[in-house]
């Protein structure tokens, strides 16, 4: 078993939006391979009076150059996850709930969040190893959200000559929350544009497949195509995760262990402290001994 390299996520004590050093200090002495840095439109009541913007709207550069900070001499070891919005209700100025809308339908849109994306890049110092976008509601088809990976990928070669890894993270409540979703969202990115199949994936979260699987998680992850899993987002629903949990970890860690290369784990927590007991978890599972996979009946 190859392992897994390990993402340390954005955690609420760095200021503002941060730098990257400040997170990669943080992650070092856990052995994390990468870190998160958070690509949100706006988010809050700080943010809008920093920025003059309203909640959800995309950063312009003079926001990214308030929200962000501008860190010198990189090593050339650090690699970074730019988590995109996610399109989670949050309350404006006046307690009224809002929704930021993705809309990989409109290909004028995606133009404008990837520039976005470009600017946050530019402005921190280096490109992203791996991009993580969500799929939005329900009227952005499968071929959509293809066809805006690939505008992605193709406006970071152009401007950086890099090809991220742009991965899809799937939701409970929105398109893509299902096994056969995924499933079908994958057939759909290898029929469109089969040469991305290396440079796309998705980004399983195991607490949000069984919060629409339940009693059928099995069956669930069955159905998701091993050659689409790049990165998994670890948590029982924000907090770190116990084989006391309604997801059955024994299933999920067995699946991670048997992939090629190293797939990416992002335990997903908010606090420092709780980290490295997240971490311990992942790793202590990994190592566990495998017990059967559970397949979908034939």
């Amino acid at each position: 078993m190859a392992g897994a390299d390990y993402i340390y996520p954005n955690v609420t004590e760095v200021a503002r939006r941060g730098g990257l050093l400040e997170r990669w200090r943080l992650a070092e002495p856990l052995g994390c391979a990468y870190i998160e840095i958070p690509a949100d439109f706006v988010k809050n009541r700080t943010e809008v009076e920093r920025t003059g913007q309203e909640i959800g709207s995309m950063l312009t550069r003079a926001s990214i150059e308030h929200l962000y900070e501008q860190d010198t001499a990189l090593p050339g070891s650090l690699r970074y996850v730019l988590h995109s919005e996610p399109a989670i209700p949050r309350k404006d100025l006046y307690g009224r709930q809002v929704t930021a809308k993705l809309r990989w339908r409109d290909p004028d849109w995606v133009v404008t969040f990837g520039d976005m994306l470009l600017e946050i890049e530019d402005f921190l110092g280096i490109p992203p190893e791996v991009i993580e976008i969500h799929p939005g509601g329900r009227k952005n088809t499968h071929a959509d959200i293809v066809t805006a990976i690939h505008t992605l990928i193709t406006a970071h070669w152009n401007a950086f000559e890099v090809e991220p890894l742009v991965l899809l993270e799937h939701h409970r409540d929105q398109g893509v929350s299902t096994g056969s979703q995924i499933k079908a969202f994958w057939t759909a990115l290898k029929k469109i544009h089969p040469e991305m199949a290396g440079l796309a994936g998705i980004a399983l979260d195991p607490w949000h497949l069984h919060a629409t699987a339940r009693e059928d998680f099995s069956r669930a992850l069955g159905e998701i195509p091993p050659d689409a899993l790049r990165a998994f987002h670890i948590h029982s629903d924000l907090h770190p995760p116990s084989v006391s949990d309604e997801v059955p970890w024994p299933q999920v860690f067995p699946l991670i262990g048997s992939l090629p290369g190293r797939p990416l784990i992002k335990p997903v927590v908010y606090q420092k402290s709780r980290v490295p007991e997240a971490i311990a978890f992942c790793e202590e599972m990994l190592a566990a001994p495998r017990v059967a996979y559970a397949e979908p009946p034939a």
